[in-house]
């Protein structure tokens, strides 16, 4: 890395752990703050050199699809290397989120009642989820697969080096529903089955739409003509939908046992409350829709009003240093880090040239939710959202710490644990990352 440019980001993570504070909540950072990776493997001697480096914790992914490839048959090799991993991890002083991999659902959950989501022109995600959202029966696998894992990998008895389980909805295990174009079609919106349509296998107390058969973007519903206030609140019931899975899940985790942190990824900044009001007058039709945040239902200032309801869950801002964090640092003046006020700001001003992590994060502060934080990661990599525009992965090394704690994040996973042992192909090193956690102590 630039030893310049090193030094750059490593006084900003030292200036804002000194003040012990958040820029933009005035809340307390507790001590020591957090790093640690995504994607681990757990393997011995890449732990041994990650505790060495500073790492006190990774993230563990699990696979449904490899845990239960048929129905009711539990792959037992499969298991045993997992728990050898939470193992391993113990043995090292590491402690894991759990990703129970819900958005790597096996091919016979798909062929299950509603088992795939459906889109208003007619597609099928080609990278689909587990339908979380409104199917009944694609629950009561979720919850009979959840029930084996908590079980098998003894979540349920308070391991001490879970830290948190991470749960989401959409084929990268965030909030939210597919992509616009996942499907194939141009601007698909992701309630057209039977379920949410016709109530058929509707999961239980989850809502029907309120305007069935209403396509996104029509002025008019069983022949008239559709009111702003019925707009409205087919939005509300699409976004609520997903968050309401999001609750489903986490409920679902506490009555198989597990009483520790949950994490729920989120990306972007969702639909802001500007771009809402004039996406709901245009019916939905595309407008006011620049990264289609509409699509994929997310509306956080309402969501994440839902989850601060919910004890014990910390939102997980999966974009430090974003391609919007490199447009709004080259504004002036700058928008993309934290600021004092930026909770009440968010939801009063125009804050279309902030970058994501700055007004999604200060909707989670002013809700109360917890907040931890991770780079996209290397922005050709096909789900990292990445863009000519992005930051390289060595440039998210250098400032995306510094916006973690600036931010007023608990927190900071860095993407990708294979980046930082690949001899430097990806233009970092574990060093690189030894040295900015050893100067942010």
């Amino acid at each position: 890395m630039k030893r310049v440019a090193l030094s750059l980001v490593l006084s900003i993570v030292m200036a804002a752990m000194t003040a012990g504070c958040s820029a933009g909540s005035q809340r307390a950072v507790p001590e020591p703050f957090a790093f640690g990776v995504l994607g681990a493997t757990c393997e011995p001697q890449r732990l041994a050199a990650l505790r060495q480096a500073g790492v006190s914790i990774v993230e563990l992914p699990v696979a449904w699809d490899r845990f239960e490839p048929r129905q009711g048959r539990v792959d037992g090799q499969y298991v045993a290397a997992v728990v050898a991993q939470l193992e391993q991890c113990r043995q090292a002083g590491i402690k894991v989120i759990l990703s129970p991999g819900l958005h790597y659902p096996p091919a016979w959950v798909r062929g299950l009642p509603g088992g795939e989501l459906r889109g208003s022109g007619g597609g099928v995600p080609r990278d689909s989820g587990a339908e979380l959202i409104f199917s009944s029966e694609v629950r009561k696998a979720a919850h009979r697969y959840l029930s084996r894992l908590v079980l098998r990998l003894g979540v349920n008895q308070g391991l001490e080096n879970i830290a948190a389980i991470r749960v989401g909805t959409n084929s990268s295990g965030e909030l939210g529903y597919p992509g616009p174009d996942d499907g194939g079609n141009e601007r698909e919106f992701w309630a057209f089955g039977d379920a949410p349509q016709k109530g058929t296998g509707l999961a239980e107390g989850v809502a029907l739409s309120p305007m069935p058969g209403w396509v996104p973007g029509s002025a008019v519903w069983n022949g008239r003509a559709v009111t702003g206030r019925q707009v409205h609140e087919w939005w509300d019931w699409y976004a609520g939908s997903a968050v309401e899975a999001v609750v489903w899940q986490v409920k679902a985790l506490r009555s198989l046992g597990y009483q520790g942190r949950v994490h729920v990824p989120v990306a972007g900044r969702g639909v802001l409350p500007a771009d809402k009001a004039k996406a709901v007058a245009g019916h939905l039709d595309g407008r006011a829709n620049p990264d289609g945040a509409q699509e994929r239902g997310l509306d956080y200032l309402a969501q994440f009003a839902v989850l601060s309801m919910v004890p014990g869950v910390d939102v997980d801002f999966t974009g430090l240093d974003d391609v919007s964090a490199a447009a709004a640092r080259s504004t002036v003046p700058r928008q993309d880090r934290c600021s004092p006020g930026d909770e009440e700001t968010a939801v009063k001003d125009d804050v279309s040239s902030w970058s994501s992590q700055r007004y999604t994060s200060a909707l989670a502060r002013r809700t109360g939710l917890g907040l931890v934080g991770e780079n996209p990661g290397p922005p050709d990599f096909p789900f990292t959202g990445g863009s000519s525009l992005s930051d390289s992965l060595a440039e998210q090394l250098r400032t995306a710490p510094g916006y973690a704690v600036d931010c007023g994040m608990t927190m900071f996973l860095f993407g990708f644990e294979e980046n930082l042992f690949d001899d430097g192909e990806g233009g970092v090193t574990l060093d690189d990352y030894k040295e900015v956690i050893q100067q942010s102590n």
